[in-house]
């Protein structure tokens, strides 16, 4: 799978699992342009703006194995300022902007 990478890169988001094993990955540079799932999106402005101040509510930035003991739960990845954490429970900081990148996967 061709992902962004790089200085440029603002957010890269992953959810994996559930029932019938789902993987999405949605990858924002700083500049509106996303990769979801291998397909290329141009984000307004309007959208960028609103992605990158739900992003700047982050403060969870630890990983965490808290609800993974659940059969066939999610697990949450978000890389977002040089820290990458993973979670099987998704945090109350990260709603809006999870909100916002799982949006991009329904375009």
């Amino acid at each position: 799978m061709f992902a962004f990478t790089g200085p440029d890169v603002l957010v890269t988001y992953e959810r994996s699992g559930g029932f019938a094993g789902i993987q999405q990955r949605v990858t924002v540079d700083v500049s509106g342009t996303a990769l979801v799932n291998d397909k290329t999106i141009m984000l307004k402005d309007a959208e960028m703006r609103g992605l990158r101040a739900a992003l700047n509510g982050i403060v969870t930035t630890w990983s965490s194995t808290a609800g993974c003991d659940v059969a066939d739960h999610f697990t949450y990845t978000l890389d977002y300022r040089g820290h990458r954490a993973t979670r099987c429970w998704l945090p109350s900081d990260w709603r809006a902007a999870v909100k916002r990148l799982e949006a991009l996967t329904r375009r």
